[in-house]
């Protein structure tokens, strides 16, 4: 016995709730209109009222709250036990989780618990007449996107890449809360967190200007941050550049990154290959430049140029600051 509801995981952070959360809401208030399913959001810990009442202004129809002040702090062992304590005996028809480091985490052991399938990175989400959740994830490097159902188990799992899918509040939206307090005390934690470090890096599916830095920056950033400064832009780069260390892994951009929904994205020195396009397609307008003519990035951007980037851009930046 399964219960028609969508019920989508809300990842906590110092500041509320992480935006994909809510971002995955908003899907799931489309998902829950086609289907009739209820939207469930799944808190765990012990909130404030602000952060519930958020969760149904952004289209919950309930939140099931997991109550014991033992899950204010993110834990393998303790989230894990929890929510399938909760729902094991009653599952939903679909369960949501944003692709962050802990909803990965969770989402994996929790799927192994639960006995259910589950599908990675979703940019894509939709349920058919039968309510099959039907995934979106693509592959071959992003040259196709593959649909992935999960026939057998419960519930449905995906999670969903941060920046893929809209907010959406609703008004004089009204929601339950039901409270479920789980039994914890016989739970070993194997990690506790002994330090926290918060990145200063900025969230880039917030960005309205985004400059998107390739391999052929040679990995100096240097340029690119005087002009992100000029532009008041935010600083991306492709994944050889995050796996070379030149930024943080929150700076990529493309399928095993980030998805943009900047006005502007100006990608420099970016061939182009699926796996980095997939992320810059929901961008308003794309000024790409590169030093060969034949860049499969021109095929992606609605302006291209092609010349060599640390002679354009030192003309870019003084033109900029003598007409500022």
């Amino acid at each position: 016995m399964t219960r028609k509801e969508i019920w989508v995981y809300i990842e906590r952070n110092n500041s509320g709730v992480e935006d994909v959360s809510l971002e995955i809401l908003g899907k799931g208030t489309e998902l829950s209109n086609i289907s009739g399913y209820i939207l469930v959001g799944l808190i765990a810990g012990t909130p404030e009222k602000k952060l519930i009442d958020l969760v149904i202004e952004h289209g919950a129809d309930r939140v099931a709250l997991l109550k014991n002040e033992m899950l204010n702090e993110y834990s393998t062992d303790y989230f894990v036990n929890a929510i399938s304590e909760y729902i094991k005996n009653d599952p939903p028809e679909v369960m949501l989780i944003g692709a962050t480091q802990n909803g990965r985490d969770l989402a994996g052991r929790l799927a192994g618990r639960l006995k259910t399938g589950l599908t990675a990175n979703a940019i894509t989400l939709s349920i058919d007449r039968e309510g099959m959740l039907l995934a979106g994830v693509p592959a071959y490097g992003g040259k196709i996107l593959a649909e992935i159902g999960c026939e057998y188990g419960r519930p449905q799992m995906s999670t969903v890449r941060p920046g893929t899918f809209k907010m959406k509040e609703v008004k004089n939206k009204k929601g339950e809360v039901d409270e479920f307090i789980p039994n914890l005390s016989a739970i070993r934690q194997r990690v506790r967190i002994v330090e926290r470090n918060v990145s200063e890096v900025n969230d880039l599916t917030r960005s309205e200007r985004t400059i998107i830095g390739g391999n052929g920056t040679r990995g100096d950033l240097t340029l690119l941050k005087e002009l992100a400064q000029l532009m008041n832009a935010e600083i991306g780069v492709t994944r050889p550049l995050a796996d070379r260390g030149v930024a943080p892994r929150e700076l990529q951009v493309g399928s095993t990154g980030y998805s943009l929904k900047s006005k502007i994205a100006l990608v420099l020195g970016v061939s182009g290959s699926e796996h980095f396009t997939s992320g810059i397609r929901d961008c308003e307008e794309v000024i790409a430049i590169d030093v060969d003519e034949k860049s499969e990035i021109f095929n992606h951007c609605d302006y291209c140029m092609v010349g060599d980037i640390f002679e354009v851009l030192p003309l870019t930046i003084k033109k900029m600051e003598e007409t500022r």
